[in-house]
């Protein structure tokens, strides 16, 4: 059978109907483009859901902004020769569904949610000659989506601080608007500053319902205990009685520290290195990487957290990292990983530390380098008033 083939059965209906009337009953919006990117169908679905009538549309580059204009709903442009999903089908000879709500306009100037699916169409030689697309209007859903996104944003600690005696970054960066990793610093009392990560498997709203979990339960354990490594215990404890589910875990970091002997303690639970760096010159040396050996929360009952003690000096800095800085994927085939994060910081004397660490990755990286939540936390004891920045 060649290319686009089918078997149908000989005096059948198909042979009965006209091909643009069946097009135009179809309920999802439905549009064709031949291979010049040039719209040739626009059906009534299309019509109603973005309320462009077909005889403005027809004739027009699918590339047109002041049409549809697809974008993620973070804004990235999917209207680009490199982006353009109906660009790529063709160029693969495969189709798809975008993995991710995304939007559109709308004549009306209402930005439509919507799903999309693409595929290539072949002519009779073949050969690629255009591409379809297929979409459906997904507001509710992407109203679920904004709450879930606002709940998430007050439970993370979204911006940096210095309090009695220590500076603390973070950074998030979801990979949809909604994201696996969490991260929060806070106090339990005057001197003892408590950071932690975590990374649920998957992405999007069901990772953040874990990461959620996460949150209750490792504020409830400090109610019992101070040390991270029973602290994990119990979580993870919890985490099987309350939320355990096969296959689903969840990677975290817990510190404490002690701002006023700067010494502190760190346990995680399948979570990359916590790194250490000290002043050196004009920037900074990996000093120290404070390792773990652990499973992830929620695969054994019995599972144990050890814990390993740090001591921050003037001008040293402990990061922690998801595994989406150490995992991105760069131009040269390599990972970022800890040497990359090693080599920024070597020449770094910048005030924003983690802000400019993720424009590295992203610069270091492929046009598909953000496959991963980003999420990080910085601590380095703050300098007296008057000398200057802490890194």
């Amino acid at each position: 059978m060649k290319q686009g083939e089918r078997t149908v059965q000989e005096q059948s209906i198909l042979s009965q109907i006209s091909f643009p009337d069946f097009l135009d009953e179809v309920q999802d919006g439905l549009f064709i483009v031949d291979a010049r990117r040039t719209i040739v169908y626009w059906n009534k679905a299309a019509e109603e859901l973005t309320g462009f009538p077909s005889d403005t549309v027809l004739g027009r580059s699918c590339l047109d902004r002041d049409i549809l204009n697809y974008r993620t709903v973070l804004g990235d442009s999917l209207c680009s020769e490199e982006t353009c999903p109906l660009i790529r089908c063709m160029e693969s000879g495969t189709g798809g569904t975008v993995p991710h709500i995304i939007l559109a306009n709308t004549a009306s100037g209402r930005p439509l949610p919507l799903s999309l699916s693409v595929g290539p169409l072949h002519g009779r030689d073949g050969k690629i000659a255009g591409a379809i697309a297929l979409f459906r209007g997904m507001r509710d859903e992407f109203q679920q989506r904004k709450l879930a996104v606002e709940i998430q944003k007050h439970t993370i600690t979204p911006r940096g601080f210095t309090r009695n005696g220590v500076r603390v970054d973070t950074l998030f960066a979801p990979l949809d608007e909604i994201g696996g990793d969490f991260l929060e610093a806070f106090f339990l009392d005057e001197h003892t500053l408590i950071a932690t990560l975590a990374d649920a498997t998957g992405h999007g709203i069901s990772a953040s319902l874990f990461t959620m979990v996460y949150k209750t339960l490792l504020h409830g354990s400090f109610a019992l205990h101070r040390d991270p490594g029973r602290v994990l215990e119990q979580v993870n404890r919890g985490f099987l009685d309350s939320a355990g589910i096969d296959g689903y875990y969840i990677g975290a970091c817990l510190v404490s520290f002690d701002t006023a002997t700067c010494q502190g303690r760190y346990a995680a639970a399948g979570h990359p290195h916590g790194l250490i760096f000290q002043r050196e010159g004009t920037g900074h040396r990996l000093r120290e990487h404070l390792v773990v050996q652990s499973l992830m929360l929620g695969m054994n009952e019995a599972s144990r957290f050890g814990e390993v003690e740090f001591k921050l000096g003037q001008g040293d800095f402990l990061i922690l990292t998801s595994d989406g800085i150490i995992e991105s994927p760069c131009s040269d085939g390599t990972q970022f990983g800890i040497p990359g994060i090693a080599a920024f910081f070597a020449g770094y004397s910048g005030s924003t530390p983690l802000a400019d660490l993720l424009k590295e990755v992203r610069r270091r990286g492929t046009a598909s380098s953000t496959v991963d939540d980003v999420s990080a936390v910085l601590i380095a004891p703050a300098l007296a008033p008057g000398q200057g920045y802490p890194l």
